[in-house]
């Protein structure tokens, strides 16, 4: 007997939302494509390196083949590519994308273990404009589905990296991070040097709204590196509160970030009252081999931006005869119809549109209403 059941975190969509999924995946590319930038293809499937497995789906190989996964982002593949076969490209390039990626584990907040990716990266820009346009093109991408109310939270690994580097005791360090994801200031500060504790605690200081907050980052200005990754977050909120300013901007700089690759500046966006994250993206190296080039994107999380989305999808659906006319049909569609053929006796037409849950259907000239 054949196992229908499935693996926990994967289910087959049989309702509408396939459909809404597919219609809201093409207005956001649309989007992408009329601001230039460039839509591309990566494989489900590729060789495991340090940047792609940490929760990606193991391929079981033959013994001493390379080890291969299914992909669990696809950042890291746009990054390859572009330093790869677009190499020669005139920077900065942008690219787009969209595709599944699957997941080895789900976690509380998402347990969804497959689920659609949609986002755009702007490769060989180191000014923190490129940032800006990218959070810009991820509220218009939002909107753009229906998603309102939405917050940006900007945040840096840059403060909690340097911290991190300093605590060479790895079990410490391990407990500190869960502790600091934890928001658990006392319970981390108890466990490094006393030397570090006023840095964590200004590092504390910076959660919240960001306007109120953003006095607070000047005690952070301990080193040029420092005041350069503040500055740029400075500046990336004054153009976007100028630019948005219904919009809330918050600052959390003990966010955790489950991308080991993003390196500086992250930015997350909620919308309110919905479980998880709607996109997220940040600063990155996108490498090949000795090539290094500054890159920034982001992505959105399908499945949420579908729970989110304030848009009533209503499908207006016709049962029609597989007889109507060529003409007929184009009539119908040009409505915004969605047209299903039936192909047995006209007396009943009605009868199977109601079995169908089909509004509408079509006998003669004339279009009826089928559930009165």
């Amino acid at each position: 007997m054949i196992n229908s059941l499935l693996p926990p975190g994967f289910k087959d969509e049989i309702s509408d939302l396939a459909g809404i999924e597919h219609k809201y995946k093409n207005t956001i590319i649309n989007l992408f494509q009329i601001n230039s930038y460039k839509l591309v293809k990566s494989p489900l499937i590729e060789f495991s390196n340090n940047f792609n497995s940490s929760n990606a789906l193991k391929i079981k190989v033959k013994k001493n083949n390379q080890k291969m996964i299914l992909r669990d982002d696809i950042t890291m593949q746009i990054a390859r590519i572009a330093t790869g076969r677009l190499q020669k490209k005139v920077r900065p390039l942008k690219l787009c994308y969209y595709g599944e990626v699957v997941r080895d584990k789900g976690s509380i907040i998402r347990p969804e273990r497959q689920f659609l990716q949609i986002g755009a990266e702007c490769i060989g820009e180191s000014s923190y404009l490129a940032d800006v346009e990218i959070i810009e093109l991820a509220l218009s991408s939002l909107e753009s589905v229906g998603i309102k109310n939405i917050s940006i939270e900007l945040s840096s690994r840059l403060f909690l990296d340097k911290l991190y580097k300093n605590i060479k005791n790895q079990l410490n360090l391990k407990k500190i991070k869960l502790l600091i994801r934890k928001k658990d200031i006392n319970n981390s500060l108890k466990l490094i040097d006393k030397k570090y504790h006023e840095y964590l605690k200004n590092i504390f200081l910076c959660i919240g709204n960001f306007k109120d907050k953003k006095q607070y980052l000047e005690n952070l200005k301990i080193d040029s590196s420092h005041i350069l990754e503040i500055d740029k977050l400075n500046n990336i909120y004054k153009k976007l509160v100028l630019k948005f300013p219904k919009n809330n901007f918050f600052l959390d700089l003990t966010e955790f970030d489950d991308k080991n690759y993003h390196k500086s500046t992250r930015f997350t966006f909620f919308s309110k009252n919905i479980r998880g994250e709607i996109a997220r993206g940040g600063r990155y190296i996108a490498r090949n081999g000795n090539i290094a080039e500054e890159a920034t994107g982001f992505t959105c999380y399908m499945d949420t931006i579908l729970r989110a989305s304030s848009y009533k999808e209503k499908i207006k659906k016709i049962l029609v005869s597989y007889k109507i006319s060529k003409a007929k049909k184009m009539e119908l569609l040009k409505k915004d119809y969605i047209v299903e053929t039936y192909f047995g006796d006209l007396d009943n037409i009605k009868k199977i549109a109601l079995k169908k849950n089909i509004k509408y259907y079509l006998k003669g000239d004339r279009i009826y209403n089928s559930v009165k």
